[in-house]
């Protein structure tokens, strides 16, 4: 990533609960949905595929070429990373039919003033 800032999150997971679901998301291996209290298995949302940067350097994580759904497209999901000083995912969502969109937060989506402010 941009400056390797990723590297101390490589091979990490992180799970959040919503609804009937836990997702796990991780950087650099997958992304998964399981029924709550399932603790493997579960439905391939996608491999990691990159890291978009924006115009204002804004990070968002991307996995692709899930488990096609039923009579629909093959699943995604993606992590929009906002500024945090810990690294968790804060929301899920299914804005469409088998792509998933998260929030994260994570020092990596913090700007360099705030990480120096707060020792990142």
């Amino acid at each position: 990533g941009v400056d390797g800032e990723l590297y101390f999150l490589r091979n990490t997971c992180h799970k959040l609960e919503s609804g009937k679901y836990e997702y796990e998301v991780c950087v650099f291996g997958k992304a998964t949905q399981r029924d709550i209290g399932q603790s493997s298995g579960g439905t391939h949302l996608g491999s990691w595929e990159t890291v978009d940067v924006d115009e204002h350097g804004r990070r968002t994580f991307k996995w692709g070429k899930g488990t096609k759904c039923w009579n629909g497209p093959v699943r995604s999901a993606e992590v929009a990373v906002t500024c945090g000083a810990e690294t968790r995912v804060l929301t899920a969502d299914e804005p469409e039919t088998c792509r998933y969109v998260f929030t994260m937060e994570s020092p990596i989506g913090c700007d360099e003033r705030f990480r120096l402010k707060h020792s990142l």
